[in-house]
């Protein structure tokens, strides 16, 4: 359950790096001039690099060391049986636990064997995680493909608190202040701009 929590709280981590790019992306940005076009350019930098690494490691697979808080992880643990039939605690959630299951198992494989997680992966681990000089290119990776896979962490975590007779996570409780702390954080800026003197 330790794996689980820290896993959902990575989602929310990831949901806030999020808000704020999607937030800064909605504003007109053609308001800006130096210096603030630079200090834009590197608070988002900085921004995209942690929400890259918060949505990815959430979808790292199984380590033989169990030590990681990530969906593969979990699914990897909840592959023994005995485990997996603890937390039910009567035959209907049984049933929807062993179903939810199923369905995080074929999702998540789905998505490993996607292009665009593979690419999002490559480039997190060969740009983010790592810097490294590779013979193949590191691939293009387009904001909305992290969302895409911020979307399906998000799901598959959901199932997995299904299949733990856990509930609703608590990254869906905090999904709406944490866009409205992002709206805060953008208003405060721009409002606080000084507009170059002509």
């Amino acid at each position: 359950m330790e794996k689980l929590f820290a896993l959902d709280e990575g989602i929310a981590n990831a949901r806030a790096f999020r808000a704020i790019l999607e937030n800064l992306h909605n504003r007109d940005l053609e308001i800006l001039a130096e210096p603030h076009i630079s200090a834009v350019t590197i608070v988002r930098a900085g921004i995209l690099r942690a929400a890259i690494g918060a949505i990815m490691s959430c979808l790292d697979p199984g380590d033989g060391r169990g030590n990681r808080a990530s969906v593969g992880q979990i699914i990897d643990l909840l592959s023994d049986s005995t485990l997996a039939e603890v937390f039910p605690d009567n035959a209907n959630t049984a049933t929807e636990a062993a179903a939810a299951l199923a369905v995080v198992r074929n999702d998540f494989e789905a998505l490993r064997n996607n292009q665009a997680f593979k690419d999002a992966r490559a480039l997190r681990n060969d740009a983010i995680a790592h810097i490294l000089i590779q013979d193949d290119p590191t691939p293009t990776v387009q904001y909305d493909i992290f969302y895409q896979m911020h979307d399906a962490a998000e799901k598959l975590v959901t199932n997995l608190y299904v299949v733990c007779a856990r509930g609703t996570p608590d990254f869906v409780d905090h999904q709406m202040r944490l866009t409205q702390l992002a709206a805060t954080f953008w208003d405060t800026y721009f409002r606080g701009m000084r507009v170059p003197e002509a």
